[in-house]
């Protein structure tokens, strides 16, 4: 082949790939809220003590002593092929704004591992353990200014779903209001059920709030495909935030601290932190 064609075509091929990149920066939302919502970046420092912080919008969150902990209680060995063990995430923050303006936020996750040992089914099969996740239960308590009058809960009425992805239903509630989380990405015709993909073929995720059907909210909580620099001292890890121009003070305050739960539960560098 001609050189310069050579040439042409690596260039093209470098093109596409960047372009794949790209046009999976950013999560895909309504128009209403982006018409009504300013893009921000989050930003996470490393302090270098036990804990994490970091600012959504004009929030800040600080994780202080890395209260997250995990418990895990073997339940059950079925005939000595599958044992089956029941793992408790708990973790909790407070989230505040230049006002003083603040909440606590504790949270409370159930995983089920189902290990298999299909070596002590067959003879000279030699893979000692298979191993199957998913999320049982979950549920994070947002009490503002530490008043347990006015707190609210976010939980998953459906908790199927896979280690470090966003359950396929999630509610954020005070007993009289609903909000709808939804899950969203760049790429809505991905395919997830494919063993094997490219990294540059990862998809931006993220969730989207609904509250009346009305879009109010958004976060952007994994890059996806795009890579940052990870030496510097402070990170947005291409992670974003929306929030409607026509919420009250709580809402805004609520929404930041639901998406700073998120965060912390599927941003894989905040989560590599455990």
């Amino acid at each position: 082949m001609n050189p310069i064609r050579i040439k042409i075509y690596f260039l093209g091929l470098f093109l596409q790939v960047i372009g794949m990149i790209s046009a999976q920066d950013m999560i895909i939302l309504q128009d209403s809220l982006i018409a009504n919502a300013k893009a921000q970046e989050i930003v996470v420092e490393y302090p270098g003590g036990q804990y994490q912080k970091f600012k959504v919008g004009e929030y800040t969150v600080v994780a202080d002593n890395d209260k997250r902990e995990s418990n895990s209680v073997t339940k059950e060995r079925l005939l000595g092929l599958r044992v089956v063990t029941k793992i408790t995430n708990t973790f909790s923050f407070t989230i505040y704004d230049q006002e003083s303006e603040r909440a606590k936020v504790v949270t409370e996750e159930k995983r089920r591992i189902n290990s298999y040992y299909p070596n002590e089914m067959f003879e000279n099969f030699f893979l000692e353990e298979i191993t199957g996740e998913k999320l049982e239960s979950f549920a994070a308590w947002i009490t503002i200014d530490g008043d347990t009058s006015a707190g609210w809960v976010m939980y998953t009425p459906e908790a199927r779903g896979k280690e470090r992805m966003f359950p396929i239903s999630m509610w954020l509630t005070d007993g009289t209001r609903f909000i709808r989380l939804a899950s969203v990405s760049s790429d809505i015709d991905f395919d997830y059920a494919r063993p094997f993909r490219s990294l540059c073929n990862w998809p931006s995720m993220g969730v989207e709030f609904y509250e009346n059907e009305r879009s109010i909210g958004a976060l952007q909580y994994d890059s996806g495909a795009a890579n940052y620099d990870h030496s510097a001292s402070q990170h947005s890890f291409g992670c974003k935030t929306w929030m409607h121009s026509k919420l009250d003070a709580e809402t805004n305050l609520v929404l930041a601290a639901a998406m700073s739960t998120i965060l912390m539960m599927y941003n894989p560098y905040l989560v590599m932190n455990e």
